[in-house]
């Protein structure tokens, strides 16, 4: 995730915070960000919304996927599990199916479809690219 430490730091200088401010604003730990910017952890779902939401910019652009930020209106992200089980349903895929082409467990799809979990930002990406959409349309940022 190297492209996400890059574009994180990237952002942080344009608006000359530290790691510090910038845990203030988004009430995400100092640690944790540091964590972030030096490739040891990747940010959980919370955070990496709360992320986006601070910088105004999009999830693919944060992830490091495309060099430019977009220049569609951005929505609130959705509930993901909501999301997901209407984007299954658009592309007719199972959550059998899903599980077994992603590949993923079987417990994780359900905690991901009835809203007891989000998958991480490596995950995220992948399932993006599993459904030929963008981070950004999976989240419903971009509808």
């Amino acid at each position: 995730m190297s492209n996400f430490s890059e574009t994180l730091s990237y952002l942080m200088k344009e608006k000359n915070l530290n790691n510090k401010t910038l845990a203030q604003a988004t009430k995400i730990h100092a640690t944790d960000i540091s964590n972030y910017l030096h490739n040891v952890r990747t940010p959980s779902f919370e955070h990496f919304i709360k992320l986006l939401y601070y910088f105004e910019c999009s999830a693919d652009y944060l992830l490091g996927l495309t060099e430019i930020p977009t220049e569609e209106p951005l929505h609130e992200v959705l509930p993901f599990h909501t999301r997901l089980r209407s984007l299954l349903k658009e592309r007719d895929i199972s959550q059998e199916r899903l599980k077994r082409e992603l590949p993923v467990s079987g417990s994780v799809v359900y905690k991901w479809v009835s809203g007891k979990s989000q998958p991480c930002m490596y995950t995220l990406i992948k399932l993006a690219k599993y459904l030929d959409c963008s981070v950004d349309y999976l989240i419903g940022r971009v509808r």
